[in-house]
């Protein structure tokens, strides 16, 4: 599946990273660090736009990129950093959305969620045994199937 995602057009791309991001987000649960939530607010609010506008990446303005990396710092709750490091990577794609970009947003997703869902071990097992999990690899394989036609 992961080599089919080139065979999506950039702004679809774009569009299946942005309903992944937000459905890691709202199935985390509720981030309790002000800035990090503040910022995945203003974040997505721009993904939406760029998906709106059918873009290839999400267009940050440079404050938010300035930023970044102190708000990086102050993820500790689990699964924050991996959901801020899906939408730099939404942002920091020169070339726009690429499929490798994609998979990256999905990998980002899952394990934030992983994450999470403090598992009490990080086995296969135990991930193929969590609601959670499941759930979202079921979500991310159906943005990829619908984008396909299947």
């Amino acid at each position: 599946m992961r080599n089919e995602l080139q065979n999506i057009q950039p702004p679809q791309r774009l569009a299946m990273a942005m309903a992944a991001m937000e459905w890691a987000r709202d199935a985390m649960g509720q981030i309790e660090t002000g800035e990090i939530s503040d910022y995945l607010f203003r974040g997505m609010a721009a993904g939406r736009e760029a998906v709106s506008a059918s873009g290839d990446k999400i267009g940050l303005p440079e404050e938010m990129l300035d930023e970044y990396q102190d708000v990086l710092d102050l993820a500790d709750e689990p699964g924050t950093s991996h959901i801020l490091s899906a939408l730099l990577a939404c942002a920091d794609a020169p070339e726009g959305l690429t499929g490798e970009v994609l998979y990256g947003v999905f990998s980002f997703c899952y394990e934030g969620l992983l994450d999470r869902e403090e598992l009490p071990e990080r086995t296969v097992e135990a991930e193929r045994a969590n609601v959670r999990c499941l759930e979202a690899i079921a979500f991310q394989k159906r943005l990829v199937n619908e984008a396909l036609g299947r």
